[in-house]
């Protein structure tokens, strides 16, 4: 079936812009599937929607939720042809209902350990599920880099996350900025082995979170590498430290901020909360390495916070 080249742009431009329904229609059109042999391709592969169900995806009437529609999604990209998650990434964050609606209130823990904690929480639990403790950290580096002005413009993050339960094939990454930092400007970025999904901005508070989806799921036991970077616009804003917060243990961590002259710190110090609630205090202090670099190393890291703060005098 000879399909119009106006409909397979149509179909990459609402893979970037959404809404999820326009897409998934405009993608079923290019493919010259109907709903019926759609639904029979989905059945070869054991998984069962409705008619109906997809008529109403196509709609717009109602959208994938549950954990056996996103895989009948996922299925449906590779029957369209479609790149691994382009139509999931479209998806809003699910609308709590039964037991999750208890449960959702379990991601404030993020909330607990860094500041703004009610915005932190509202942002992340608009994208966290049921799945989210499944990969855990293996280990982790962060980088993050200051700019003559004294103000953090991006941290690069290199983690090696293990799968502990379920089939994972996403991570959730938060930054809070500081206070005073407009929530527009603040980015986030998918560097290696993985691909930005959703991401949410506070409409108030300097926080952001953004899915990081792999092209593949993984098995208990697994590992994955990944790199992503946060970064922040100039805004003026002074930096005084980098944290950060750990929901769960961590094998091992390594931190560095890099400092651009003429700014540099005077005094420069190690900074640890040792557990969810306690108080965040001031630890040994650390020598500025000749490259302007700070660097903190960790090992079996608990719950909890790390940092590096600084003195400009």
């Amino acid at each position: 079936m000879a399909v119009p080249p106006d409909v397979g742009h149509e179909v990459e431009v609402l893979l970037h812009s959404g809404p999820f329904h326009a897409a998934l229609r405009a993608a079923i059109e290019r493919s010259g599937l109907t709903l019926e042999r759609l639904r029979d391709r989905l059945d070869r592969r054991g998984i069962h929607v409705s008619l109906s169900t997809l008529s109403y995806w196509r709609l717009g009437r109602s959208r994938p939720e549950r954990a056996d529609s996103l895989r009948a999604v996922q299925a449906i990209e590779t029957i369209l042809g479609l790149p691994r998650h382009s139509l999931e990434a479209l998806l809003g964050p699910p609308r709590p209902r039964g037991r999750w609606v208890t449960e959702q209130r379990q991601p404030r823990r993020y909330g607990r350990m860094l500041e703004p904690a009610q915005s932190l929480a509202e942002t992340v639990e608009a994208l966290v599920g049921p799945s989210d403790s499944d990969p855990r950290l293996w280990s982790q580096d962060d980088a993050a880099a200051v700019d003559r002005h004294g103000a953090l413009r991006s941290i690069h993050t290199r983690q090696v996350l293990r799968a502990v339960a379920g089939h994972p094939d996403r991570y959730l990454a938060v930054y809070c900025a500081d206070d005073g930092t407009p929530p527009e400007a603040l980015d986030a970025e998918a560097v290696r082995n993985c691909r930005l999904g959703r991401v949410r901005r506070h409409p108030r508070a300097p926080v952001i979170a953004a899915e990081l989806l792999f092209d593949h799921t993984l098995r208990a036991g697994q590992t994955h590498l990944l790199e992503y970077r946060f970064t922040i616009a100039e805004t003026g804003a002074v930096a005084h430290d980098h944290r950060r917060a750990f929901r769960y243990p961590v094998g091992a961590y390594v931190m560095s901020v890099q400092f651009t002259e003429p700014r540099l710190p005077v005094r420069c110090y190690a900074l640890a909360q040792p557990g969810v609630d306690a108080a965040l205090v001031r630890g040994e202090e650390l020598a500025l390495a000749p490259g302007r670099v700070l660097h903190l190393t960790a090992k079996d890291v608990q719950p909890g916070v790390l940092g590096i703060g600084w003195d400009w005098s």
